[in-house]
């Protein structure tokens, strides 16, 4: 049949990348990270192996509750993602995933180079949403980036100011919005659950927070970060 006509045409790489989609779709975070090692040992060069391996260093960054093994991982997918980006730098992918590992990389970053870094990121998010308005990760990366900007001091924005002239804003609206977007596109996420929780409980709105943080304690939770999550939800509904 027509599959297996595909699949005839299709490269081992090609079907082995499909196999590792399925594992990242499915939150099989090692699997997808350690088929991706393998076939990256054969093709360095392959763009769609580059980000999805880029990819799959962050979500082990992510689920490691070790700092230095974090670090490490963040530093190994930006290395990765630059390159995948001179090659497809039309692919929405690339955008989304240096924006997120560079957000991941402020963690370890002090404040004057991740205030430096904001812009980059918050480009970058813009740019994976221009080419893909349908991807609800992206929705929600911009929405975290609006969220960690509010949440940035008076001293550090003085501080911004002498360095940047103008430090990123945001407003609690335009989080919203695209908190509710990714949303829309995902009902399933609860990191947009929780944040937009957050947002609510933030501006005092305490029924609204509730009802989000209630909404993140019951959706699907797979992965340690995702249980984390939802526990964190769990905890905070409870004092709305």
């Amino acid at each position: 049949g027509f599959c297996t006509l595909l699949k005839k045409n299709m490269s081992d790489i090609e079907s082995k990348i499909i196999a590792a989609d399925a594992f990242h779709a499915s939150n099989k975070i090692r699997e997808n990270y350690d088929l991706l090692n393998e076939l990256f040992k054969e093709d360095t060069k392959n763009p769609e192996l580059l980000w999805r391996l880029a990819r799959a260093n962050y979500d082990l960054a992510v689920e490691t509750t070790k700092k230095e093994d974090s670090q490490l991982l963040t530093e190994k997918g930006l290395e990765l993602i630059n390159e995948a980006k001179e090659k497809i730098p039309d692919n929405f992918n690339v955008y989304k995933w240096q924006g997120i590992l560079l957000g991941k990389k402020g963690d370890f970053l002090a404040t004057k180079e991740k205030i430096a870094n904001a812009f980059i990121i918050r480009d970058n998010f813009k740019k994976a949403i221009e080419l893909n308005p349908k991807d609800s990760t992206s929705q929600f990366c911009m929405a975290k980036w609006c969220w960690s900007i509010l949440q940035v001091g008076w001293m550090e924005r003085q501080a911004a100011s002498l360095l940047f002239g103008t430090p990123p804003t945001s407003t609690y609206e335009e989080c919203e919005k695209y908190l509710q977007d990714a949303w829309a596109l995902n009902q399933e996420g609860v990191h947009t659950a929780l944040l937009l929780g957050d947002l609510y409980y933030q501006q005092k709105k305490y029924p609204d927070a509730k009802k989000w943080f209630d909404t993140a304690a019951t959706c699907p939770a797979v992965t340690d970060n995702q249980k984390r999550q939802v526990d964190e939800a769990k905890t905070k509904s409870s004092k709305c």
